[in-house]
């Protein structure tokens, strides 16, 4: 028996479930053509068009009367259709997933734009949980997150949160002593506001962040690679210093005291601690 949900004026409305029994049969097409368009696009190694002449003028009418289309236009219109009941239901992005879209959209990426565009949809990484780890601060914070598609929506869910102005690194930033780089040294590990989400890399089942003061000003305007897709955050855990520590540790390996060293703390002269 169909679940049934009713709103608050009386309407009857889908469940998550059902909008994505629903979806199936469609995105098992999709994915078809998908796999056809990538057969087709790929079956001739200099990817010359069906029919051509050598002739110019001869090319040129064939080219007229073909009119302007684009060769995806077929596939961008069906790409095109199923776009809005994905970025409406986050079950039937799951589904797609499932079904292996992403596979059969990555290889027309490069040359399809609505394929492009379906690919980094569905690399959005739904219902994963992140973890923010500030190792200067010994503060962090495991979130699930949900229809977040870039790195700079991260940063300002954190700027509200906890702090402002704070540059995102991948866990490979990390010093032996468990502090981060000073100024741009750090530079190769930056992530960037406009990167997806997805680039993060996963450690432990969970992708890890870390973070610490902005060496350049935070962009104050940024454009989400997909507004329309509703963003959640959910708390599951706020560590304290020791189970920051305790993180720390996971990812380099080493001991580190729940209290973080100060890296430009110059040592007191054992004649002056004496003295004292």
């Amino acid at each position: 028996m169909a679940i049934e949900a009713v709103d608050h004026h009386g309407t009857t409305v889908q469940t998550p479930a059902e909008a994505a029994y629903a979806a199936r049969p469609r995105l098992l097409a999709l994915r078809e053509d998908l796999r056809r368009a990538a057969a087709r696009w790929y079956s001739s190694r200099w990817q010359e068009p069906p029919l051509f002449f050598f002739d110019p003028k001869r090319q040129a009418e064939l080219l007229a009367a073909r009119g302007p289309a684009s060769p995806w236009a077929d596939l961008e219109a069906r790409i095109a259709a199923a776009l809005p009941e994905l970025l409406r239901s986050v079950a039937v992005r799951h589904l797609a997933r499932a079904l292996d879209l992403p596979a059969a959209a990555r290889p027309l990426a490069g040359h399809c734009p609505a394929a492009r565009r379906l690919a980094e949809l569905l690399a959005v990484p739904d219902d994963e949980v992140f973890l923010l780890l500030d190792p200067r601060c010994r503060i962090g914070i495991r979130w699930l997150v949900r229809g977040a598609a870039d790195v700079g929506q991260l940063i300002a869910r954190w700027a509200e949160d906890v702090t402002p102005d704070v540059q995102l690194y991948t866990p490979a930033v990390l010093q032996a002593d468990g502090t981060l780089p000073v100024g741009f040294r750090g530079c190769r590990w930056w992530l960037w506001p406009t990167q997806p989400l997805a680039a993060i890399p996963r450690r432990h089942g969970q992708r890890v962040v870390l973070v610490g003061p902005a060496e350049i000003p935070t962009a104050t305007e940024f454009s989400p690679r997909f507004p329309e897709l509703m963003v959640e955050y959910t708390e599951l855990a706020r560590l304290s210093p020791v189970q920051v520590a305790d993180e720390l540790n996971r990812l380099g390996g080493r001991t580190l005291p729940p209290t973080a060293p100060l890296p430009d703390a110059t040592p007191i002269p054992e004649h002056s601690r004496m003295a004292a």
